[in-house]
């Protein structure tokens, strides 16, 4: 039971926190909002990881585990959290978050094609319902199906963060820690993001940051440190598959939270946004639920 409490909090969480992150990236330019939150995010966990893990498992670690850990890193929260943060502006929280729950049902697809993982019927029907709900949120607007309609940015978070597993899947054979991992790689993402943001420093245009926007993207950062930390600690007890189930209730909880924190008629529930929210989290759950 308090492995299910866990995976559900973390679930629960994430969803808040895509409707903070929209909330601090309404307040901020996506790119500099991205770069604190991970390093709010990348600072917490260090904290937890030297107070809480065996830090000797570092020095057995072969060289090529770091690399994938960091490589995760790049995958999930540079390119993921960046494509996130892109979707919100242009598509909204909610409509985003209802997309990146695909992200089990892509990562059992990319599994099954990277590591050789069966591809089962269950997939193929969950990868369907996706699409169907893919293109109920394409038609959210009421301008008809197109390929300018679909939220590409959001579709391109939900690829990332079914990315990132495969290489945490090879770091783990070396490096036998899923905590450790996630805090190199969130290490890893925040100093490229930092060299990223001050080689394009004369490029970009940006005011001072305001007070508001501070406590937004903070509040993002340890949200999201305590998120991953649950959810790692779920997986310690709860069969990954169990833990990956409740973590779809992201998907209720940022749509219930957006109207709340954001406001705005883009946010507001619709019967597009609710059936293609519905079809994403049944095509992820009919994946899931499946290896039980």
């Amino acid at each position: 039971m308090t492995g299910v409490l866990y995976a559900s909090l973390a679930g629960v969480g994430f969803g808040v926190f895509q409707a903070v992150n929209r909330r601090a990236n309404q307040q901020l330019d996506v790119y500099r909002a991205v770069f604190i939150v991970q390093a709010t995010a990348a600072t917490a966990l260090l904290l937890w990881v030297v107070a809480a893990e065996d830090l000797t498992l570092l020095a057995s670690a072969p060289p090529v585990s770091f690399l994938f850990y960091a490589g995760a890193g790049l995958v999930h929260f540079f390119a993921g959290w960046t494509c996130l943060s892109l979707s919100q502006q242009k598509a909204g929280a909610a409509v985003t978050g209802a997309v990146a729950g695909s992200a089990p049902l892509l990562g059992a697809v990319l599994a099954a094609l990277v590591l050789g993982e069966p591809l089962t019927l269950t997939m193929l029907a969950g990868l369907l319902l996706v699409v169907g709900g893919l293109a109920a949120l394409s038609l959210r607007g009421g301008g008809g199906l197109s390929l300018r309609s679909v939220p590409w940015f959001a579709l391109a978070t939900a690829l990332t963060w079914a990315a990132s597993p495969l290489f945490i899947r090879w770091g783990l054979e070396g490096l036998d820690s899923p905590l450790l991992g996630v805090t190199i790689g969130i290490i890893s993402s925040t100093v490229a993001y930092g060299a990223m943001l001050g080689a394009t420093r004369s490029r970009r245009t940006g005011g001072p940051i305001s007070k508001a926007a501070w406590r937004w993207v903070l509040t993002g950062g340890a949200l999201v440190s305590f998120c991953i930390a649950v959810q790692w600690k779920a997986f310690d007890i709860v069969a990954v598959a169990v833990g990956v189930t409740l973590n779809q209730l992201a998907v209720p909880t940022v749509i219930i939270a957006a109207p709340l924190l954001v406001g705005g008629a883009r946010e507001r529930p619709s019967p597009p946004l609710l059936g293609g929210a519905a079809a994403v989290l049944a095509g992820s759950l009919l994946v899931v639920l499946s290896g039980t």
